[in-house]
């Protein structure tokens, strides 16, 4: 059975969220842009296409991050913290890479981007600069 997501607000005022918050997500649907999510239960928001590194379904829980309101009042969504947090969950995620592989792997700055984002669900911009930490 279908949820009802009718009693979602849609535009807010500029001020109603802080940059980089950590907000609960829903996932409701998949869209030619991305995907629209609901936000703490009471808003609607969108996670662009472009910022998507795994699949998802419908009705499943995320933690996510307001990157904006738009002049029209919408939400913009990342489903990764912001440049710092980010690059730095990624490094985890490449040292128990390393882990696993014993400690020589055969992703770096030459692999593909496809490569990248279906190991590690980042995109190769991020994994380089996580990678270059850990040198």
């Amino acid at each position: 059975m279908k949820k009802n997501y009718e009693y979602l607000i849609e535009h807010v005022e500029p001020d109603e969220f802080s940059r980089w918050e950590e907000v609960d997500l829903e996932v409701y649907a998949f869209t030619d842009l991305g995907i629209q999510v609901v936000i703490n239960d009471e808003y609607t928001g969108l996670v662009y296409g472009n910022q998507v590194y795994d699949k998802y379904h419908e009705g499943q829980k995320l933690k996510g991050y307001i990157t904006g309101v738009r002049e029209d009042g919408r939400i913009d969504v990342s489903l990764q913290p912001d440049k710092g947090r980010h690059v730095h969950s990624t490094f985890d995620k490449i040292l128990d890479h390393l882990k696993t592989v014993g400690g020589k792997s055969e992703f770096g700055d030459k692999s593909s981007p496809e490569d990248i984002k279906r190991e590690f669900k980042v995109s190769k911009k991020v994994f380089k600069q996580a990678n270059g930490a850990l040198v």
